[in-house]
Order: C-alpha cells, then structure tokens, then sequence
C-alpha cells in the first residue's frame, strides 16, 4: 500500500513539475510574441481610457433618462415639439439625444434635450479627432483589416500569458488559497512583478476576453437571430400615447428609437432595446416584427463597455491603471528573463577537464550571483573550473569538486533549471567520486524551507558516485555572510586556498570614526573570541541589532557585524577570530584609544518589538546584540536561552550579566554549555526544557529573536515546530511570516 501511495505522489509530483514548465514556458513564449504590439496597446490604452472619463464630465448626465417618463409620455410631447422627429438614442451616460427639424433654427440637427421639458440642453460635441487616430492605432495599426487581426490575436494572447502568469503565481504561493500571501522581497523586478500581477489578474483577464470577443465579432459576424413576423390583429388606429408597448416601456430602457421617415404604412417605428429591436406600426401599435439578440450579441455589448470603459468612468480608470500595469509587466518580465538566461559565466574550461563544476539551480537567476562569485574567485585562483545550470548536468571526468547552489520553487519544488537534474543523476554514472557541497538558498516564511536543497543532498548521498558533506547549508534571505561562512568551513575541510570577493557594495557610503575604548579575549580551548566597545566620533544614530560595517586596509567590501549598545551609547562588538579571516584578523590587532573606519547600517528586521514579551536565544558571538538590549523597554519581560562551549565562553559578557542581573534587567537567564564535561547541552535543549513556557510566550504573541550560527538556528526552528504541532499552535512559518519570529543568524 505504501508503494502504491509512493508511486502516485511520484507520479502527481512529475505532472505537477510538467505542468510548471508548461506555464512557465508558455507565460515566456507568449509575452515575447506579443511584446510589441502589446507596448502599443498598452500607451494607446492609457490613452483611450481618459475618454470616457472626458465624455462623463462633458455629458448632460445630470439630465439622464428617468426609469419614471415611458415612451407613451414622452414620444406624442416630442412630436408636438418639434417639426420631424427622426430618432431618439439614450447614450452610455444615459443623456438623451434627438435628430429633429425644429421651429426654429437653433432647434434643427442633432442636440441633448432634457428628458422631461424636451428643451435643448446642449450640443452634441463633434468627434476628438485625437481620441480618434488613437482608436484607430489601437484597433488597427492603419493597416485596415489585417492590423485588426495582429492586434486581435495580441489581445487573445495577453489573455493566454495572464492565466499562464497567475498560475506559476499559484504554484509559487503553493496553492490558490494562499495566492495573496505574503512574499518576501528578494529582486525587486520578480516582487513586484507578482506582486501587482496577484491584484490586476482579474481586471486583465476581464479586458483581454473582453477584446477578444470583439475581435471575434468584427471578423466572423455571428449569424443573428431570424427576425420574426407578427400577423396585424387589427385595423385600428390609436394615439401613440395608447401603444401598450410605448405604454411599457421607459425612456432609461431604450438604446434608439427610429420614428417613421412618413406616414406611409411601410414605414414603421424601429426600436431597439437592449435584448432586442422591434418594427412598430405607426398608427395601430402593434408589434410587426421582432428579432431578439443572440447571447453572443449581449456577450459582445458588454465586452464593448468592459474593455473600452464607455458609460463607466470609473472602470476607465482601472482600464487606465491596468494598461499602466502591462508596461510594468513588460519591464519587470524583460528585466527577469534577461537576468535568467544572460547571467551566466563565461567558461573557459569544458566540463571534461575542469576539476572544480559548480551547479547552479534558480528560478530568477538571484542564485547566479553567487554561483558568479565562487566562480571568479576559483578562476583568480588559477583553479580549472566550470559552471553550469543543474539541468545540464552530466558526467564529469577530471572533476574532484562539485558545488551545488539551489534555491526552492515553490512548494519544496525544484527551480526552473534544476527540474530535470535528479532524473539525470539517476542515469549518469560518475568515473570518480566527487566531493560534493551543497547549499541552498530560500526564505523561512515558507513551510518547506529549502527543500530541493535538502531534497538533492538526500539524493547524492545515497549515491556512490558523490562524498558529501554531512548536511547542506541552508541559508535564509540570500545572506552573503551565511554564504561567505558556508564557504570558509568548505576551504578548511578541503584545504583550499582562494579568497572570495564580498558583496559588491555599488553605493559610496561616508565612513564615520569609532575609538577603541575597550578590549577583552578570551580563548575557551576551541576558539579565540573577544569584544571590542567602540565610541562613535561623531553623533550616530542606531540601537542594538544594527550592524557595523568594517572593511580591512586594501579591501573595499564590508563585513557585517551584530551591534550591541551599551548603557554609555558606544557600541559593542563580539567577534569570533578565523585563522584566514582578513577583517576578524585586522580587529584583533585593534587596541584601546586605536581609530577604526566604519558605517552604520540599519537593521530594522532585528530590532527589539516594543510590544509582547521577548524571548532571545543566542550561541557564540551572537549573545553581543541582545545584551544591547537588556536596558530597552523596562516593563517588558525578557527571557535568554544562551548557549556557549563552557563556562569560559560567557566571560567576555559576565560583567555586564552581572550587572543586568542585579538591576532585574534579566527576568530569567538560562545557560547551554555543550562542551561542558557530564552536564553537554545545547541551546535548542533550553527550548525543549521549557516548551510550555515558549508556547504560552507564542500564543500570547511574544516575540521570539534568534542570533548566531545558521546550525544552532536550525535546530532551535525545529523544536519551535514540534512545539506550534504540540500545542495546536498556527505553523512556525505563519508566525515568522508575521514577524514574531526574528533572526539574524549566519
């Protein structure tokens, strides 16, 4: 049974996959055929859209048609009024027009009246011969008929690219019921391309049907209905205020009423309403014909107010706003798929001789960058390496390294050229085992965090063709720090020399000084750790959880660390020496009264809450920040899970954990020591401790903050899901989606 169950998911998940690529390449295909004259479209739709908006406000429509004056009222008035009356039309507004011959001059032609005094109101403004060369670029492109097939089919098109975009949206906010949940910003073109796309999908679906209907209407003319012939029942001649019809039906319920061109018999009454048109006999009344307008007639009158916006201003605006949205679509969907396809490296070696590949998965081409980091500083190194999409994946003859940097699609899926890269590692057989290191890039807020990264890790490790590292890296938010560190611990465990550019900083940024006040280190027989108080020289404005950047002598690039603000207003720093680290180095060598050049740089997503009580759970370096924090919002209770190799780790901050402690500032204090000989324990055990405490802080929406390392935080992440499961509490995703979940872990 479990087989069977096996095989389906496998089965839905290979269809799920298929049908991705489908709209994803569909979604491509679509808007690039349609591009340019889409672009016209598009200006010449915000254009035409203020129309109505004009005609609105230019039009008599506070003299609209009443639903309370019937024909039977108003037509024998009307005929009083004037000499000839040749028709009488009620426009999109409701004002009403006639065409009559009056008694006096400035009463013949065309003009608006008033409904109930039949005096003229205004006149009848000739066609903008602006709005109309628009209309006509619009429909047609001036090329007559076939310009109104290319921009039929255009419309029919953008039709097609909007259901294939809301449904890769579908598939990334991992089903329709969560389609306006929140997304977290990673490139700005790929946020707010599905960002505006989940709000305008619908009036651009309406819009585009709505053309394509009337595409389909002017060049196949659907077959009307057969008009049918009523037999004359009598003879009698009434007064028109007598025509039953005239009698039931209202001035508001008419389109035009055509009045007979003379008194001959054959000439009739022609009126059309909006679900059909009648011939009426002028001196009897009754109905002589009828023909009643087909489905497609009434589908085709409404796609012409839905996608023109005549008659309903305020629509025009939203067609107005939506043609605004497609140039913005343009850009953003350009600007995606440029990154995608030309934002990969130049290779100089082929995949045969290279000893290093680098395997890239991503849906966005946001995960190149740091495939193109890597790259580089291998290639400076002298290293033959060679990069490539994970679907291209194969067999690689020279090679002793393999790097793998994946995001996740979706609902744990595989990004767009990742998608056929596990099937391939089933038919490809390696000559040589290769070293593998795996990181993946994704975002907490979603429930499967990671993994396709985890998914590929699990694969390869079952594989003999790879040596993988015991557990990928899995990093939240595309943190350059977490990705610099990932590949420092691979240096070390490979013994690898190659320095790795940091994050290319484009901004100038002005450097501000900070003197050295205090040191302190310590060594606790794993690491060398120590803290450094700086004071600023000049007025700073920040708060505990910002960050200081500092770049050592010779390198522009800036490494981030946690800022922690001290009762004085100077800053307080805890950094971990690495033997090859340039910048921890060069700190080290900073003594008491010694200047160093640096920025602050706001961190607002690891500020302390104001409100709820606070939990913070720290290892290592990251207990800096949260002592920052301690004299902040005195009324509320906050808890600390702190977690150290042994008690020679806390020394660095036992003075200040003193002193918190006995102002009350620490309401409570608990302490992990994993090293520690007969009492090991790490800081996710704390959580686990007091899991009764920690839900009770969730349910009463406290905050929960996180700092220190990528392995620590993921451990503490899956006892906070044991304990949301345990407790009936919403997912952990929902509560980091909401912000209540902070953290700042590398």
């Amino acid at each position: 049974m479990t087989v069977i169950k096996n095989k389906h998911n496998a089965v839905f998940g290979f269809v799920l996959q298929r049908l991705t690529s489908f709209w994803r390449s569909s979604h491509l295909l679509l808007a690039v055929f349609s591009g340019g004259f889409l672009l016209i479209a598009s200006l010449t739709g915000i254009i035409l859209s203020t129309a109505p908006v004009v005609e609105h406000f230019n039009s008599p429509s506070d003299k609209k048609a009443a639903d309370s004056i019937s024909l039977s009222q108003f037509v024998p008035q009307l005929k009083e009024e004037f000499i000839e009356v040749f028709s009488v039309e009620v426009d999109e507004e409701k004002a009403v027009k006639v065409d009559v011959i009056g008694f006096d001059e400035n009463k013949d032609g065309s003009f608006y009246i008033h409904p109930s005094s039949r005096e003229k109101i205004a006149e009848i403004p000739p066609k903008n011969e602006f709005y109309t060369w628009i209309t006509t670029l619009h429909r047609s492109l001036f090329l007559h008929s076939t310009g109104r097939i290319l921009m039929g089919i255009t419309v029919f098109l953008l039709l097609l690219t909007s259901i294939s975009g809301i449904a890769l949206v579908i598939k990334r906010t991992n089903g329709f019921k969560n389609i306006f949940s929140h997304i977290k910003k990673q490139s700005s073109a790929q946020y707010y391309h599905t960002l505006l796309g989940r709000f305008a999908f619908i009036p651009i679906v309406i819009m585009a049907f709505a053309g394509t209907i009337l595409f389909i209407d002017t060049q196949f003319k659907p077959k009307e209905n057969t008009e049918i012939q009523h037999s004359p029942s009598s003879t009698e001649e009434i007064a028109l205020r007598d025509f039953p019809l005239f009698q039931n039906t209202y001035l508001s319920d008419i389109k035009t009423l055509h009045f007979p061109f003379s008194a001959d018999e054959e000439d009739y009454f022609e009126l059309i309403l909006h679900d059909r048109s009648l011939k009426i006999h002028q001196f009897t009344g009754e109905i002589i014909a009828e023909r009643k307008t087909t489905w497609f007639q009434n589908l085709n009158a409404l796609s012409m107010t839905l996608h023109t916006g005549k008659g309903q201003w305020i629509w025009s605006i939203v067609l107005g706003l939506i043609s605004i949205n497609l140039l913005y679509f343009m850009y953003s969907g350009t600007k995606i798929a440029w990154r995608r396809m030309f934002s990969k490296s130049r290779n100089e070696t082929s995949p045969e001789n290279a000893e290093f590949i680098i395997l890239i998965g991503s849906e966005n081409g946001s995960t190149q960058k740091f495939g193109q980091l890597l790259f580089n500083a291998l290639k400076e190194a002298g290293k033959s390496v060679f990069v490539d999409d994970m679907n291209h994946y194969q067999e690689y003859a020279k090679a002793k390294h393999l790097i793998i940097l994946t995001s996740t699609y979706g609902n744990g899926d595989s990004p767009f050229n990742a998608r056929h890269f596990l099937s391939k590692v089933d038919k490809t057989n390696q000559k040589n085992r290769i070293k593998t290191h795996i990181i993946g890039f994704g975002s907490m807020m979603y429930p499967k965090f990671c993994q396709y990264a985890i998914d590929v890790h699990k694969k390869l490790s079952a594989s003999n063709d790879f040596i993988v590292n015991s557990s990928p890296t899995l990093i939240d938010g595309r943190s350059h720090t977490s990705f610099m560190l990932s590949l420092e611990a691979w240096k070390k465990e490979n013994a690898l020399e190659f320095e790795v550019p940091q994050e290319n900083n484009r901004k100038r940024v002005k450097l501000s000084a900070f003197q050295v006040v205090e040191k302190q280190i310590v060594d606790d027989g794993y690491t060398l750790t120590f803290t450094l108080e700086l004071k600023p020289q000049s007025h700073q404005h920040f708060q505990s959880g910002d960050l200081l950047a500092i770049a050592p002598p010779g390198d522009e690039t800036p490494r981030y660390y946690s800022i922690g603000k001290t009762k004085e207003g100077n800053i307080l720093l805890s950094i971990k020496k690495h033997k090859l680290g340039e910048c921890s180095s060069f700190l080290y060598k900073q003594e008491p009264d010694d200047i160093i050049s640096a920025y602050i740089k706001v961190n607002k997503p690891f500020h302390l809450p104001k409100k709820g009580n606070v939990l913070m759970i720290a290892n290592g370096t990251g207990i800096a920040p949260f002592l920052g924090m301690t004299s902040m919002y005195s009324k509320q209770k906050k808890t600390f899970f702190l977690g150290g190799r042994n008690t020679l780790s806390f020394k660095l901050y036992h003075k200040i954990i003193q002193q918190n402690e006995s102002t009350d500032i620490f309401n409570t204090l608990h302490f992990a020591l994993s090293k520690e000989e007969g009492n090991q324990k790490y800081v996710q055990d704390l959580v686990k401790e007091h899991k009764i405490e920690v839900a009770r802080l969730i349910k009463n929406k406290g905050s929960i903050m996180i700092c220190g390392s990528i392995k620590m935080r993921d451990g503490v992440l899956e006892e906070l899901k044991r304990i949301c499961i345990e407790h009936g509490l919403p997912p952990l995703e929902k509560h980091i989606e909401k912000g209540r979940i902070l953290m700042d872990c590398y």
